[in-house]
């Protein structure tokens, strides 16, 4: 018997689940892991391949690692190996995914491709974003424009924009400058920028939300099941 809608069903669950928490608390509870540990051990004890198993875990080690290096956090090292381990084979259900199975038919190869893919294409939504709100910058491929009185009711973001020195009390007018990389909302900056609100020389600031990887390793998994390998995709035309 083939369970790769079930497989797939529970794995989208948990990896919604995680995701979930993330995007909220950049936190994700060890149950979510430990419940697609625990499905996988079923999974592979009905549907055991050696050399798939060996060879998902394999890869995941190396993606893992590159990870690791590039100073991903530990969670989605956590929600990778938990991938490999629940779809050592690639699942195919139905008439999914739409683009056929790639030839290296590893599944968490494609899941950790697609989501770099999304990742780096999160520009591309920020812009579109910004141009339907008519917020045209250099800046609306990589933020949103926000009310400056808004930031303290918002969660994991920086600051692309900072005052070039301490709002005086009686300024009449503030400038900002651009902070490659973004800035830490500290308790000084915060505090400068809704005194400036509250006088209305300031109305507007750019900021970079902080998504994490997790959520596109989630849009992977759905995108590598239903669509496909985007790069076998690619190659395909």
């Amino acid at each position: 018997m083939d369970y790769s809608f079930l497989s797939f069903c529970v794995g989208g669950v948990l990896l919604l689940v995680a995701a979930f928490m993330d995007a909220r608390e950049r936190e994700i509870s060890d149950a979510v892991w430990i419940a697609m540990l625990l499905a996988a051990l079923v999974f592979l004890a009905v549907d055991f391949n050696p050399l798939m198993l060996f060879t998902s875990l394999t890869v995941a080690s190396v993606l893992a690692l590159a990870l690791y290096k590039l100073n991903f956090g530990g969670a989605d090292i956590k929600a990778i190996f938990a991938i490999a381990l629940l779809f050592p084979r690639y699942p195919k259900f139905a008439c999914f995914p739409l683009a056929g199975i790639p030839p290296l038919e590893i599944f968490v190869l494609s899941v950790v491709t697609n989501a770099l893919i999304l990742g780096i294409s999160a520009p591309l939504t920020l812009f579109v974003a910004n141009a339907l709100r008519g917020n045209f910058s250099p800046l609306m491929f990589l933020g949103i424009k926000v009310p400056a009185d808004s930031l303290r009711n918002r969660k994991f973001f920086r600051l692309m924009h900072a005052p070039t020195a301490p709002l005086a009390s009686d300024a009449k007018s503030a400038k900002c400058k651009y902070v490659w990389g973004g800035l830490e909302p500290s308790e000084e900056y915060l505090r400068q920028i809704e005194n400036a609100a509250k006088r209305g020389i300031v109305k507007e600031v750019w900021i970079t939300p902080e998504l994490p990887f997790v959520v596109f390793l989630t849009a992977g998994f759905f995108t590598a099941s239903l669509l496909g390998d985007f790069i076998f995709m690619l190659l395909s035309l």
